[in-house]
C-alpha cells in the first residue's frame, strides 16, 4: 500500500528531536498506518486529504507531545476523542510503559480502533465508546487517570471540565518545572493539542475553571513550517 512505510524524514525529525524509535516501533506504527489506510476506505477515520501525509499530519503530530514534554513512566492516560486513534495508538507504540484508554462516540470508530490495536497487539491499550460530555458525568473508572490528552475535539474549557472526574485526586506537590527546552508533567493534567488563537479559551478557562496552570508550547521545530504544523500548539493544564 502506498505511502505506508515512515519517511526519512519523519524518522530523522523524531531523532533531532530527541526522540529514538527502535526498528520494532518503527514497524508497528508502519502496520498502523497499513490498517488506518485499510479501515479509512471504508469509515472516514481521518480526512481523505490527509492519506498521502499520514505520517506527518497525524503519526508525527501525536508524537510532538514528546518532544517537548517529559513524562514519567507507568502513567495511564485517556485519549478523549481519539478517532482513528490519534493521538492514542502512536503514544502506545512510543512509550509502551503507558496504560491508554482511547475513547470515542462513535461506536464504528471504536470498533475499527480496537481493531487496530489488537492486531498490533497492542496490551495496554483499552478503548471505550461513549460521548464525553455525557460520560464524564459517570465515568466508568472514576479518578484513576494521570494524563487526558486530546486533539482538537472541543473547547479547552470543555475539555477541562470533561476531564476531571476521570482524573486522579492525588496531585504533584512541586510546582510548574521546565528542563531546557523541555516541560515536566505535572499529574494530575490535560494536554490538549490545538491550533489557531487561542487566546480567547486559555483565559476563559483560567477565569471559569479552577486550574494550577496553563502553559502554551508552540510546535516550532526544524521542518515544521515545511510540514503545515507551524500553527499547532500543545495546551498543558496542571489540574
Amino acid at each position: 500500500m502506498a505511502g505506508t512505510a515512515p519517511p526519512r524524514e519523519f524518522q530523522r525529525i523524531c531523532t533531532r528531536n530527541g526522540l529514538t524509535l527502535s526498528d520494532s516501533q518503527l514497524e508497528l506504527l508502519t502496520r498502523f498506518v497499513e490498517g488506518l489506510l485499510e479501515w479509512n476506505s471504508r469509515i472516514n477515520l481521518i480526512s481523505r486529504r490527509d492519506q498521502e501525509n499520514v505520517w506527518f499530519s497525524h503519526v508525527l503530530h501525536s508524537l510532538t507531545l514528546l518532544f517537548y514534554v517529559e513524562f514519567p513512566g507507568g502513567l495511564r492516560v485517556l485519549d478523549l476523542g481519539t478517532g482513528g486513534g490519534f493521538p492514542g495508538i502512536p503514544l502506545a507504540i512510543a512509550r509502551p510503559d503507558f496504560e491508554l484508554v482511547l475513547l470515542d462516540s462513535m461506536k464504528k470508530k471504536t470498533l475499527a480502533v480496537q481493531d487496530l490495536a489488537s492486531r498490533l497487539g497492542l496490551t495496554g491499550v483499552s478503548v471505550w465508546t461513549g460521548r464525553a460530555e455525557q460520560i464524564h458525568r459517570n465515568p466508568p473508572a472514576p479518578g484513576t487517570f494521570d494524563l487526558v490528552v486530546a486533539r482538537a475535539v472541543a473547547s479547552l474549557r470543555d475539555l477541562v471540565h470533561w476531564s476531571r472526574p476521570f482524573l486522579s485526586p492525588s496531585r504533584t506537590t512541586s510546582g510548574e518545572a521546565t528542563d531546557g527546552n523541555r516541560v515536566k508533567f505535572i499529574s494530575p493534567g490535560l494536554i490538549a493539542l490545538k491550533g489557531g488563537d487561542l487566546e480567547k479559551e486559555i483565559a476563559e478557562t483560567r477565569i471559569k475553571e479552577s486550574v494550577r496552570s496553563v502553559r502554551v508550547i508552540r510546535m516550532s521545530f526544524e521542518g515544521s513550517l515545511e510540514l503545515g504544523l507551524e500553527d499547532k500548539k500543545a495546551i498543558v493544564v496542571a489540574l
